[in-house]
């Protein structure tokens, strides 16, 4: 069995006044293994600047929790984009011990400073963050912490389950006919179930198909909820999965029957293990699909033409998989409704076609994921492309006798709401222009930086340490930060004293 580390974070009692509580769901990442809990994250503005927090940090293991301490971030600058507010750092941190009474004992102490990089972003009332916690050196872990709801679904791994009647049991966050609404509701009988064969973790949820009154009934499952009240399978009018944020009841877990979605994902991709019981080349495919919504009601398949629906994904060829674990996608297509998303139906089935399959066809489902782009496909300034440019390449040189802002710099970019951060720095005869891609769920980062030789310097700043000390090197942080010293282990970029410009490690 695997050893699975998680975060516990729990919210201080005392807070500075200008601090800000987010009492919100985490999903913790430990080589390629989620779990879901909960915490409270404490913002705090000072100065201008951020100050982060994550107090009582435990780890939880099969052995039992292991109390580690408090961790703090200070001093984070903030960028604008547009009404969001983005908070970029990446430092070494002293853990200090924690004060929850229930922790016997804090490896604060016993722990080296630790590497956290933190990209988030504060957006309305909404928080999001992502958190990366480089603890290589002392338990052979980085732990990823993606802290907020409303960009993925909960329970992304399947791990955590609730009964939802009798004795039958539903994943957190997914709803089967065991607990569908309907006058056939009773009568539709059991489609859902823990499975230990799984693509990560422990379990996965396996769905399969039942043959009532002679009619196929398909294994589906849903983040909204099933309705089930017609004898013809295929009847849009009884049988289907809707969400509905004014609905109020709860499901086993004490969760709604809808999944929030605040942001706009590029896609959609699952892990799927699928055998049809008797093969149909008819209907061969089970099928995958997501619709976003302003949360009003909305069901599948549809019975009407609805104008609440923000974008759509859709893979309904998925395949017999042959005992294998296959990685399905779905990319989103977006309608030219005003919606605002608030809400996203994802639904699976063993079969594209209602009624169809056979009975004891069976797909097992594990770790679905949204995924959110930020590949910048092309970078110019001042109308000029950037030479050679290329993706996965991240330090240029060009010459351009011009003076250069921010706004000079044209970024393209794949993600549909992936952020852009642009900063120009004078450095003696060259500007130093450093672009970062951040995708809308703030788990990736790219940093491209751009060293423009350019005579036009002398106008913006005629003196510099650079000019005066000609053989110095200067370093840079990732997020733009001239420094005078470096902490071993981290990334910096390097200007050499002869103009040109890499990234090293300390």
């Amino acid at each position: 069995m695997k050893k699975v580390f998680t975060l516990l974070l729990v919210a201080v009692v005392a807070v500075a006044a200008r601090a800000t509580d987010y009492n919100v769901p985490i999903t913790v990442n430990v080589n390629g293994v989620t779990s879901e809990q909960r915490a409270v994250l404490t913002v705090n503005e000072n100065g201008g600047l951020y100050d982060i927090s994550l107090k009582n940090f435990v780890l939880q293991s099969e052995d039992g929790p292991m109390g580690v301490g408090n961790v703090e971030l200070k001093g984070i600058k903030p960028y604008q984009d547009g009404s969001t507010t983005l908070l970029l750092t990446n430092d070494k941190v002293t853990i200090t011990p924690g004060d929850d009474p229930n922790v016997s004992f804090w490896m604060a102490n016993m722990l080296p400073p630790v590497n956290v990089e933190l990209r988030g972003k504060i957006d309305a009332e909404h928080l999001r963050c992502y958190i990366d916690i480089d603890l290589m050196e002392s338990l052979q872990q980085v732990i990823q912490v993606a802290i907020g709801e409303g960009y993925q679904i909960a329970n992304q791994g399947f791990e955590n389950w609730h009964t939802s009647t009798g004795t039958y049991q539903e994943p957190n966050a997914w709803h089967s006919f065991e607990s569908a609404t309907g006058m056939l509701a009773e009568a539709a009988g059991h489609h859902i179930e823990k499975s230990d064969d799984a693509h990560s973790g422990e379990t996965s949820a396996r769905i399969f198909a039942t043959s009532i009154f002679g009619i196929v009934a398909n294994g589906t499952m849903t983040t909204g909820r099933m309705n089930a009240a017609s004898m013809l399978a295929d009847d849009a009018s009884g049988n289907y999965a809707y969400l509905d944020m004014s609905q109020s009841e709860l499901d086993g877990n004490g969760d709604p029957y809808y999944t929030p979605l605040y942001s706009v994902p590029d896609e959609v991709a699952v892990w799927v293990k699928f055998k049809q019981a008797t093969p149909n080349a008819a209907h061969p495919y089970a099928t995958l699909s997501a619709v976003i919504t302003d949360g009003t009601r909305y069901q599948e398949p549809e019975d009407q033409t609805y104008t609440n629906v923000v974008a759509k994904a859709n893979n309904s060829q998925i395949a017999t998989t042959g005992g294998q674990w296959v990685r399905v996608t779905a990319p989103f297509t977006y309608t030219a409704n005003s919606a605002e998303p608030k809400a996203v139906l994802v639904t699976l089935s063993t079969n594209a076609d209602p009624g169809q399959g056979s009975k004891n066809d069976e797909m097992l489902v594990d770790d679905i994921q949204f995924i959110y782009h930020a590949n910048v496909t092309g970078l110019k300034v001042k109308g000029q492309s950037v030479p050679g440019f290329s993706a996965d390449k991240t330090n240029y040189e060009m010459e351009l006798n011009e003076t250069i802002t921010a706004d000079d710099i044209e970024v393209a970019i794949d993600g549909r709401t992936a952020h852009v951060i642009k900063e120009v720095v004078v450095e003696g005869d060259h500007y130093l222009l450093t672009v970062r891609a951040i995708s809308a769920d703030m788990a990736n980062m790219t940093t491209y930086v751009v060293t423009v030789k350019s005579s036009a310097t002398a106008i913006t700043q005629p003196s510099t340490a650079n000019a005066q000390h000609p053989t110095a090197n200067t370093y840079y942080t990732l997020d733009g930060r001239r420094v005078e010293t470096l902490i071993p282990g981290q990334v910096y970029i390097s200007r050499q004293a002869d103009g040109t410009t890499l990234k090293v490690r300390r």
